[in-house]
């Protein structure tokens, strides 16, 4: 989906794990919204040298570079998803989204309710992150 439709549309295509080619999403199940968010990198070198310019984001007391993101596709249920798992409750407040195939990630991810310490009913999947077919 090289055009991605507007913010409050449905995606049209699959949505795939952007390294396995398993499905995410069949089409029409999740909604396209703008959140800025940073994301734990999905790939870090461990030989670059610290670059000031890089956003980070502390998880569970370890500095981590970031991308920032904003474009996702919005789902409210976590049984519409075809090939998801998630990670560990991260800083009492997010769980990560990941492929449950390759275990590549995070692609998304999803609030935790601070009073309830359950998943809040939005899970985000990165544009950026995913591929579709």
């Amino acid at each position: 989906m090289e055009n991605l439709p507007a913010i409050g549309d449905r995606n049209t295509q699959t949505i795939v794990c952007s390294f396995c080619d398993d499905i995410i999403l069949r089409p029409q199940t999740a909604t396209l919204t703008k959140n800025p968010t940073l994301l734990p990198q999905m790939r870090v070198d461990k030989n670059s040298s610290t670059d000031a310019d890089t956003n980070r984001l502390s998880i569970n007391g370890s500095d981590h570079p970031c991308d920032s993101l904003e474009l996702f596709w919005l789902v409210s249920d976590m049984f519409t998803f075809e090939n998801v798992g998630f990670s560990n409750t991260v800083n009492n407040q997010t769980k990560y989204l990941v492929c449950a195939n390759c275990e590549r990630g995070p692609i998304g991810f999803s609030p935790i309710n601070p009073s309830t310490r359950q998943l809040e009913k939005e899970f985000y999947v990165a544009t950026d992150r995913i591929k579709y077919k």
